[in-house]
């Protein structure tokens, strides 16, 4: 779990990487930058204000990511750099979002089936994501079918990381 943030910032990376642009940000302007062993990747990613730091202007790279802040880091990615701005729906595809600081990030995710949430009508916002999960919001994100490549069901983890395995020769996990 703790390599998880590196995964993530890589695996974002590489998605964002043929549209960036050099803006003022970097990682050097975090409070613990020199806890940060990836700079190149968290520079690509604040430069894409797909992540801009906790409130205290630290960093935290070896702190947990949540499933909420996960999708809101993929739906950011996806739209540019920018906020989504879909609002939520009257009726929350999951029963545990509601009124959730992530909820239009969760929904903007949801429809483009990026996430699929617990199986028992929940998301779990909160929880921490496991480097399966983020792997699977990852490869979905970038075009990889969910039902295509069997991602979901009882065996989505196994697929997740045997699809993860192939693109990489390693795997994520």
């Amino acid at each position: 779990m703790n390599n998880l943030k590196r995964v993530l910032s890589l695996a974002l990376s590489g998605i964002m990487l043929v549209g960036m642009m050099a803006i003022g940000a970097s990682a050097a302007d975090f409070s613990d930058a020199d806890e940060i062993q990836h700079t190149d990747a968290v520079n690509v990613l604040v430069a894409l204000n797909v992540i801009n730091g906790k409130d205290d202007g630290s960093f935290d790279p070896t702190g947990n990511v949540t499933r909420g802040q996960m999708a809101k880091m993929i739906a950011v990615a996806m739209n540019g750099g920018s906020d989504t701005n879909t609002g939520v729906k009257g009726t929350p595809s999951f029963t545990d979002i509601k009124g959730h600081w992530a909820e239009s990030y969760i929904e903007y995710c949801y429809d483009l089936n990026i996430i699929s949430g617990r199986g028992d009508g929940t998301f779990d916002p909160g929880a921490n994501v496991t480097g399966l999960e983020a792997t699977k919001m990852v490869l979905t994100a970038l075009g990889y079918d969910a039902t295509a490549y069997k991602l979901t069901g009882n065996s989505w983890a196994v697929r997740t990381d045997e699809v993860a395995r192939t693109m990489t020769g390693q795997g994520w996990t």
